[in-house]
């Protein structure tokens, strides 16, 4: 790990800037250009540009800004989407063909790690912190983002959670103290057990929810931190668990789902919006090779229309779902899936609505998803007129009709549904347990949702230089 922590380090000694960037030419600057990392942290507004600076690293396009959405649908998007682009390394991971010199999952990790870092610094210097509600925010804060990132980096590089075997199962490395210089960064730190990661994840989003204020903006809150731990316990198959999480964020977050799902992603912070990264114009994660809506619009001279939508998934929504498609443009359509007309892809392929401007928000966390846990845990409560109520709420909102009857499948399916495109196609595929299956070339291929190729590899950058790591089986 010393390569990952040493440039986090580095990346935080130079200004603490809102725009920390993967560019190595960047981190590879002359750290005696900048003040040293185990000073930079010294007094309260530093820690709080710190803590910003934690945000606008999500933005980053290893992270929410598009690889953390995208790599999970196109890794379990067989028969759901196509990969149109000249980019091999996502041809590769829907192909399953990809092997541990693939960027991005060296990128996703590298970043994902940094970030962590900057948390565990911001952690360590809060007794400087003298105004005691900042102290417990910029605390909670910095837990549940050190949190968010184990748990994404977990559900990529690992097995899914299994009680029975997550004691043995290897996770990921699991590093809790800032590394401040370069001695403390030369440690090799293995892999924990996917146990060990799920409850560090677990003990920082409670601490966060303590501490974090109730409403505090654009930021992360304490209804955040408990939807985030909602999606941490259905992940863990812990339906009780999770069903009390997200019915609290429902019933008292202040929260009402938007009365379109168009509009969750063509305005910013909408009513229904937990947790989402903001951008602009000025400020996203690209428009050339990266950002969502560079790999998934494709109106006029918008987009690269790298991702193209399938029947797999376009199949299954009624006509009056507005989720659905009328085989329109972009322009035209009052439907979320739109025929792309963009000069660099074929007529009539159709596009998600999702991401269709550069500079808008991110939405990462939202009231609709916690309508469809709570129906999980009501269901498997037994209580199936409560699931049944959840479920239809979120149908109702996009003109499906409502249903009658409700099994653990309905509630998947809807999730698909209603979810697509936002990165959880994959998480699903492992947590329910159901194969992935579509339709190749000699026949019906069958992905078991435990196959060793749903799960990224270690990057051999990292098996390099940490010797403590432990490559994953397959690669």
């Amino acid at each position: 790990m010393k390569t990952i922590f040493f440039r986090s380090a580095v990346a935080l000694s130079l200004g603490l800037t809102l725009g920390l960037t993967a560019c190595e030419k960047q981190l590879d600057l002359d750290p005696r250009q900048s003040v040293d990392a185990a000073t930079a942290l010294d007094s309260e507004a530093k820690v709080g540009s710190a803590v910003v600076g934690l945000y606008a690293k999500l933005d980053d396009p290893s992270l929410y800004g598009t690889q953390l959405l995208l790599i999970p649908e196109i890794l379990g998007g067989n028969g759901y989407l196509s990969w149109q682009g000249s980019f091999t390394t996502y041809r590769d991971l829907l192909n399953r063909t990809t092997n541990s010199l693939n960027g991005l999952a060296e990128s996703t990790w590298r970043l994902a790690y940094q970030n962590i870092n900057q948390a565990n610094l911001v952690i360590d210097a809060l007794p400087v912190v003298a105004t005691p509600d900042l102290k417990a925010q910029y605390e909670g804060e910095a837990r549940f983002i050190r949190a968010d990132m184990l748990f994404e980096l977990v559900r990529l590089y690992a097995q899914q959670y299994n009680s029975a075997t997550a004691g043995t199962e290897l996770g990921v490395p699991l590093p809790l103290a800032a590394n401040r210089t370069l001695t403390q960064a030369d440690t090799d730190l293995p892999r924990a057990t996917v146990a060990a990661v799920y409850a560090q994840v677990i003990t920082d989003l409670e601490a966060a929810i303590r501490l974090l204020p109730e409403d505090n903006g654009t930021r992360a809150s304490k209804y955040t931190a408990e939807a985030l731990l909602a999606r941490v316990y259905l992940q863990q198959n812990r339906y009780a668990l999770a069903a009390a999480q997200a019915e609290d964020v429902i019933n008292n977050s202040n929260k009402a789902l938007s009365p379109t799902l168009v509009a969750v992603f063509r305005n910013r912070n909408s009513s229904e919006s937990l947790f989402e990264i903001q951008q602009n114009d000025q400020n996203n994660a690209g428009t050339a090779n990266n950002g969502l809506a560079t790999l998934y619009a494709n109106i006029g001279q918008l987009g690269r229309g790298d991702i193209r939508v399938l029947g797999g998934l376009v199949n299954q929504y009624e006509d009056s779902d507005a989720r659905g498609t009328d085989s329109l443009t972009f322009n035209f359509t009052r439907k979320l899936i739109y025929v792309g007309d963009g000069p660099t892809r074929g007529s009539n392929q159709l596009r998600s609505g999702k991401w269709t401007a550069y500079g808008q928000n991110i939405p990462v966390i939202r009231l609709a998803e916690m309508y469809l846990i709570r129906a999980e845990g009501r269901l498997a409560a037994g209580n199936t007129t409560g699931a049944l109520d959840d479920v239809n709420t979120v149908r109702e909102r996009s003109g499906a009709s409502e249903l009658t009857t409700i099994s653990r499948e309905d509630i998947w399916r809807e999730r698909q549904l209603e979810l697509a495109f936002e990165g959880f196609r994959l998480h699903d595929i492992k947590r329910t347990g159901q194969p992935l299956e579509y339709a190749g070339a000699g026949g019906t291929v069958t992905v078991p949702s435990n196959s060793p190729r749903l799960v990224l590899p270690i990057p051999q950058r990292e098996l390099n230089v940490n010797p403590a790591l432990t490559q994953n089986t397959s690669y």
